[in-house]
């Protein structure tokens, strides 16, 4: 196994699927002089401690009534601070919260360490490798399953393997990176860049911004990665029929990171393309400027090095690695399939928006190192 260190470049967001509720299940403070903004996490265990079980009922009550929290641990246990019944606390980046707000959390282990499951980091990998082999001319045929819906899983069978027994990616091995506790911060994810052929390119902000629960940038953490060539090949020599092929680009772990920055590399240069064209009418600036920044990590990359985009918010493009855009049913086929039952989207641009945070700052990528 190979240990790899990985350092995050923007905020990484791998939700949990929790959404907690504001004033209930956690709350903000703040510090009176330098007026610094917090989200804190409410722990119930310490609550009920504070507050006796005798008195669950009327916890109940105050939160089917949306009382704050605070007043209502004050009522029972006087002199209380937030510091005796909260789980964790994080920097707020965002305006304002509202009683309507929730908090999407990030994952956590058994013990509240914020990490990045590896099956995260190897779905990621696996988008970049797909991409990076696919001949859209050969699989056109592919994309549509033996149910008549677009999907790219027999695309996958085609280059992988027939089913996971026989998929190549069993020979790729990601462990779990887990981070410091503490390093999570909360920001506000908002439709930084949407645009509309009626509106003459002219973007929106999004009405709904969703508050997250996040990685902080420039944390880091380490992880263990193998390519199991050597099993492969074992595997593939006493049972040729009953494994998919394995990719050249997949060899070695400084040949499977080079290919995976040749493919951010990519997709960045493609985002500035695009919004270039745009810069002037719409105001794109800042998302640029931040593309450029992500752009420049990419080329200091050296050998065992390279530049992933993962977790929530990454953008249609980067999730699915944006082969499917030369294949000549894209417009027709791929692109209503991807907005099942939301023809009023049809005016906007595919895809029609990019998410940042209320700062305008990108999330998602995240510098993977090869250690000696």
């Amino acid at each position: 196994m190979s240990k790899i260190k990985i350092t995050t470049l923007t905020p990484i967001h791998i939700g949990s699927g929790s959404f907690l509720q504001y004033n209930t299940e956690f709350i903000t403070t703040e510090k009176k002089i330098s007026k610094e903004r917090f989200v804190r996490v409410i722990d119930d265990r310490k609550i009920l401690a504070l507050v006796g079980e005798e008195h669950v009922n009327d916890w109940l009550l105050s939160i089917e009534r949306m009382e704050d929290i605070k007043a209502f641990v004050k009522r029972y246990a006087p002199e209380s601070k937030v510091t005796d019944y909260s789980d964790r606390c994080m920097p707020l980046f965002a305006d304002d919260v509202k009683g309507t707000d929730t908090l999407k959390e990030c994952i956590h282990d058994g013990f509240g360490v914020p990490y990045i499951p590896g099956s995260s980091i190897k779905g990621a990998i696996r988008t970049a490798v797909l991409a990076s082999i696919v001949d859209p001319k050969v699989v056109q045929s592919k994309v549509v399953n033996k149910y008549g819906r677009i999907s790219a899983s027999e695309v996958e069978k085609f280059l992988f393997g027939k089913d996971p027994n026989a998929d190549v990616f069993r020979f790729l091995h990601v462990g779990d990176a887990y981070f410091d506790k503490g390093s999570e911060i909360a920001i506000r994810l908002i439709m930084g860049l949407n645009v509309t052929q009626r509106d003459s390119l002219i973007p929106k902000n999004d009405t709904k911004p969703q508050l997250v629960e996040a990685i902080a940038f420039d944390e880091e953490a380490y992880c263990q990665l193998k390519v199991a060539t050597e099993y492969y090949s074992m595997v593939k020599r006493t049972m040729p029929d009953a494994i998919g092929d394995m990719p050249q680009q997949m060899t070695s772990v400084q040949v499977l990171f080079e290919l995976v920055n040749e493919h951010t590399l990519k997709l960045v240069e493609e985002e500035i393309a695009l919004w270039e064209e745009y810069k002037n009418k719409i105001g794109a600036d800042e998302y640029i400027e931040k593309m450029h920044d992500i752009l420049a990590a990419v080329k200091q990359c050296k050998l065992g090095e390279c530049v992933l985009r993962i977790g929530h918010a990454s953008g249609w493009r980067f999730i699915t690695g944006a082969w499917a855009e030369d294949l000549s049913n894209f417009d027709t086929d791929i692109v209503s399939a991807s907005r099942p039952q939301n023809a009023k989207y049809s005016e906007y641009m595919f895809p029609k928006s990019r998410r940042l945070d209320s700062d305008g700052e990108l999330v998602g990528f995240v510098k993977l190192s090869l250690q000696s």
